[in-house]
């Protein structure tokens, strides 16, 4: 080997990042990190905030001032919405509150979801950037790969949950009013938080192919053990959004397991093409 030949790599090469943060010592590394860090998620916040803020004072666009729902003149798009949510979902009926602060939580909750939906990409985006120092190439594609598909099933899961499984779930919910002479009174709380958790779970619900997905492709799955297994989870499947669902019967179940039932198969498929190649 001639002089200027370069040396051999090292077995306990660090992975890939900024050099200027190994060649700092143990605490002032430490340190560099925790400002970092403390930075980035400064901003995140920051970002929240502001996102907070918009989607709290954002007027609603077909009529800014006036009307039925307006407040102090004001018509606030959120409020607006939860009032047009109210007819659609529970027609014939009115909203109540137990406790004088229930419609200011119930605008608060649902500002800090589409806050926290309206700011999530950057957040995440500030979040790979400081862990993206420390990853591989290989890591890195590995998180851009899934970062798309991730977003779009959490998507389209919540759409899903928010305009089919929501209006099932509050009609069949209503259907039990007649029967113990109930009157026609939604409690405006509950209303709120099923409208925020319903499309969350089926959101969340969505994404499961983008965990098989990369246990296929690291070879700890295989096509047999999904195929084998189809029976024990679609039973769990069931099982799991009958418990979690709160309606009492199992009508509007239905609806939130196909379309898991068919993203199931989906993964399979995908999972053979990658065996094959």
């Amino acid at each position: 080997m001639s002089l200027g030949s370069p040396s051999t790599e090292s077995p306990n090469q660090q992975p890939p990042g900024d050099s200027s943060r190994l060649d700092q010592g143990p605490m002032s590394s430490i340190f560099a990190h925790l400002n970092e860090l403390a930075g980035r998620l400064k901003k995140a916040l920051l970002a929240y905030v502001v996102a907070l803020i918009v989607v709290t004072s954002v007027p609603y666009p077909l009529q800014p001032f006036g009307g039925t729902y307006a407040f102090y003149g004001y018509n606030f798009l959120l409020l607006t919405l939860i009032r047009q949510a109210e007819a659609a979902y529970a027609p014939d009926y009115k909203f109540y509150v137990v406790s004088p602060t229930d419609p200011v939580f119930a605008f608060l909750n649902v500002s800090m979801v589409l806050a926290l939906v309206v700011s999530l990409p950057y957040i995440f985006n500030q979040i790979y950037g400081f862990v993206a120092p420390g990853l591989y190439q290989k890591e890195k594609r590995a998180v851009r790969k899934y970062v798309l598909p991730f977003s779009l099933l959490l998507t389209a899961g919540g759409i899903f949950g928010l305009l089919v499984v929501f209006p099932i779930v509050m009609r069949i919910l209503l259907l039990f009013y007649a029967p113990f002479d109930i009157q026609n009174l939604v409690a405006l709380a509950q209303f709120v938080n099923l409208l925020i958790l319903i499309p969350l779970l089926t959101g969340l619900a969505f994404t499961f192919p983008v965990y098989l997905i990369p246990l296929i492709e690291l070879k700890i799955l295989s096509v047999k053990q999904l195929s084998s297994a189809r029976k024990w989870v679609y039973v769990l499947v069931a099982l799991a959004v009958g418990i979690i669902n709160p309606d009492p019967t199992f009508i509007s179940s239905i609806p939130i397991i196909l379309p898991i039932f068919i993203l199931y198969e989906i993964t399979v498929l995908l999972a053979k093409r990658i065996e094959k190649n």
